[in-house]
């Protein structure tokens, strides 16, 4: 171990890439990946180029513990529990296995999600300023090829190629920004449920400033929540009908770019966090049925599309998430040797056959309560280490995520010291298990098992004879609400392991969950004894003492410079 940590000092010293930050997401002269205006003259496609610097955003390296979305993937997921950080080695996420993430990170996120704004706003705001989009103004959308046909048949006006390639560029950049405004009202608001019980409601919360094309030069006040939904649903509507009018002229060049698919999802999963669920749940509450059948409507979008596959069974433990051509992957980046974190990257902290700080000795691992509550018939049990091997890596996920050029290994000669694993940021599991759910909520158990079943048919484990008969057994049991509602919960928590929804899942559907050696208790998730903090312990997001730990603060930056907020 102390070659290890020798060998990791020189690589963080060699590799470590700091971003420069202002105390003001508001610079003028912004650094980092940002554009200014006085650059534009010297990039030959202004729009790609500034697409492309907002899509890096993603996974620009400021820290060891700060690379992008992946790295708040974890966070979110070592802060409810999902997983747990075993060993203290070198003291990166230790905030957020100490629950400490909503004060030692917000700033970090916010700055990010804030910077990106910034970027998307610049690229709207010239996209509106180009000549097809006046042409929109005037002739609409077009609907026959990129012509616009009118009730008669007459074909009233015909778009470019230049310009349906600018329309698209427009999708992008509200997709993006849909995206952005999705994930700060999930990490920086309470649920509704909370905001409900406390005597606010939708209209009335005030969320976070809202910036667009026509203000983000000037400091803005709070926005109430109601007008952070609009927002999100006008960008993502608005982006999904342009891409259906100029999508088949107009093909993304690879998975980073965000499209149709990408901007259903995203659009999917934040009319499911809209919506106010509780244990008063009535399947005809307006604020159950809207914002859940809309929910449902984009996610079968999706899934009907036909563009992309569940990961089949005979794949289970074979894909190692590390590469963005899988089928099942509809947005991700693809890690090259220039884009490369090293270290600093999501293989970089957990794959134990990566050169990393698991493999180490600060493995992160799948909570133990929620490892031993995967059945006998289900494979997924192989995504993580059993121990019998190593107990040094007990329960870390080296079935999921591993290196493709070392997917057995950990022998210091063998890992993988490259760090080309591709970075996931969506795949259909996720729509699959957004589409279930909305259709429970509307008491429509036969949709919701179905789309449930799409998923676990794939995930029995080749190991076990009767996994077949056993699962067989098990799913007839899911017409039953209640059983279903914790399948639904343990599915979000261990299909998408590591990828970021555990937080989200945890405050939205908690309040269901029966822990099966707590029997009397609703509600109460107990984190696993393998936790090096605070193991064992009850967390409930029911609980008004300790809802702030699960809500990012908005930064105490953020009040010293934006005068709305003193």
């Amino acid at each position: 171990m102390k070659t290890n940590r020798t060998h990791i000092a020189f690589i963080l010293a060699a590799t470590l890439l700091l971003g420069a930050c202002s105390e003001s997401y508001l610079d003028v002269n912004p650094a980092g990946s940002t554009i200014i205006e006085s650059q534009t003259k010297d990039i030959n496609n202004f729009l790609r180029g500034s697409m492309l610097g907002i899509y890096s955003m993603m996974y620009t390296v400021s820290d060891h513990d700060a690379f992008g979305q992946r790295s708040i993937d974890i966070y979110t997921d070592l802060l409810c529990g999902d997983m747990a950080l075993t060993a203290r080695n070198y003291g990166w996420f230790f905030y957020d296995e100490q629950q400490e993430t909503r004060s030692a990170r917000s700033g970090y996120i916010w700055l990010l999600y804030y910077r990106m704004m910034y970027n998307i706003n610049s690229v709207v705001k010239a996209a509106k300023e180009e000549a097809a989009m006046d042409s929109i103004a005037v002739y609409g959308l077009p609907n026959d090829g990129l012509c616009v046909v009118n009730a008669d048949g007459d074909t009233i006006h015909t778009y470019t190629d230049e310009e349906a390639t600018v329309a698209n560029y427009y999708a992008e950049a509200l997709t993006m920004r849909g995206y952005v405004y999705s994930k700060l009202e999930q990490l920086y608001c309470p649920i509704m449920r909370h905001i409900y019980g406390c005597q606010y409601n939708i209209t009335n919360y005030p969320a976070f400033p809202l910036y667009d094309e026509t203000n983000y030069e000037e400091v803005q006040p709070m926005a109430y929540l109601n007008d952070v939904f609009n927002r999100i649903e006008t960008d993502l509507q608005t982006a999904i009908a342009y891409f259906d009018a100029f999508g088949d002229s107009y093909e993304r060049e690879n998975k980073l770019e965000t499209d149709i698919n990408v901007a259903r999802g995203i659009l999917a999963y934040s009319y499911l966090n809209k919506a106010y669920l509780s244990s008063q749940y009535d399947e005809s509450m307006p604020l159950v049925v809207e914002p859940m059948t809309n929910a449902l409507q984009y996610a079968e979008d999706v899934i009907n599309s036909g563009k992309y596959e569940i990961i089949p069974n005979k794949d289970l433990t074979e894909t190692g998430f590390n590469n963005v051509d899988d089928k099942s992957w509809m947005w991700g980046q693809n890690v090259s040797r220039e884009t490369t974190g090293g270290l600093a990257s999501f293989f970089g902290q957990v794959d134990i056959h990566s050169y990393s700080y698991a493999w180490a000795g600060d493995t992160k691992v799948i909570d133990k309560n929620l490892y031993d509550v995967i059945p006998d018939w289900d494979g997924r049990s192989k995504w993580f280490n059993d121990g019998s091997k190593s107990s040094s890596f007990k329960l870390c996920p080296d079935g999921k995520f591993f290196s493709a050029a070392s997917p057995k290994s950990t022998s210091a000669d063998d890992i993988d010291r490259e760090w080309l694993s591709d970075n996931v940021f969506m795949r259909i599991e996720s729509i699959y298990l957004i589409a279930a759910e909305a259709a429970y909520f509307l008491n429509d158990m036969t949709k919701a098992v179905d789309y449930l079943d799409a998923i676990l048919s794939e995930r029995l484990n080749s190991d076990n004879e009767s996994a077949a008969t056993d699962y067989a057994a098990f799913k007839a049991t899911l017409t039953d609400r209640s059983v279903f509602a914790l399948e639904l919960y343990r599915n979000w928590r261990l299909e998408m392991w590591g990828e970021g929804y555990g937080l989200q899942t945890f405050r939205r559907l908690g309040y269901l969950y029966h822990d099966p050696n707590h029997p009397n208790e609703t509600g109460v998730v107990y984190r696993g004894s393998n936790h090096l903090y605070n193991g064992g312990k009850a967390i409930d997001y029911n609980d008004d003492t300790d809802e702030t730990i699960y809500t990012m603060m908005i930064p105490s930056s953020e009040y010293n410079y934006n005068p709305y907020l003193q």
